[in-house]
């Protein structure tokens, strides 16, 4: 290892192995024909055009806001597409069956809209960043139903519900943040003596 070459061995074939290493970012001492000292610069790896944090939204962020204001809008959105869906699935019913009903496959297709309005408001409210997201958008789905059903059952298919049921459902929202960030933080400690 401190034997250092002479002009005539630098020419002659070695079965020395190569040294293998990872490339590194940076400037690196090249060995090549024995001059240790002239340095090489390493092309730098061209960054991403844009990258994303991946924080479980798929790769998406809204502009940061309170948390009870990005409840309330994610509650809007939510309801929207609620009433959309519902809308919608009547209108696929009656064209299918001829009523406005689609008998017991109707139930599994509100349970369907009802599951997919949790996960696009668990997705809204994480990309604010909200904490409890999920927990949030359950309770909320699970207090706007209840609501509908207790309350408004007989107004369902009125007009009306485009502009009541995004309004229940951001008021569900807001509630439902309310209690996830009043009461999830209690954890239970230990027993008192």
């Amino acid at each position: 290892m401190g034997h250092k070459p002479t002009d005539s061995e630098k020419n002659e074939p070695s079965l020395e192995l190569p040294s293998l290493s990872l490339p590194r970012l940076g400037r690196r001492r090249s060995r090549q024909n024995g001059d240790s000292d002239t340095p090489v610069q390493e092309p730098t790896p061209e960054p991403p055009a844009h990258r994303v944090a991946d924080d479980g939204t798929g790769g998406f962020s809204l502009p940061a806001v309170p948390a009870r204001v990005a409840a309330v809008v994610t509650g809007v959105v939510v309801g929207l597409f609620g009433v959309a869906a519902t809308s919608l699935a009547l209108a696929g019913c009656e064209a299918m069956t001829g009523t406005s009903s689609c008998g017991g496959p109707g139930f599994f297709l509100l349970v369907a809209i009802l599951a997919v309005m949790v996960l696009l408001g668990t997705a809204l409210l994480k990309a604010w960043k909200v904490a409890d997201a999920g927990s949030t958008s359950f309770l909320a789905v699970g207090v706007l139903t209840v609501v509908v059903l207790l309350v408004l059952l007989d107004l369902v298919f009125s007009a009306w519900m485009f502009l009541v049921v995004p309004l229940l459902t951001g008021a569900a929202y807001a509630l439902a943040h309310w209690v996830t960030t009043r009461f999830g933080d209690e954890a239970p400690g230990p027993p008192e003596r």
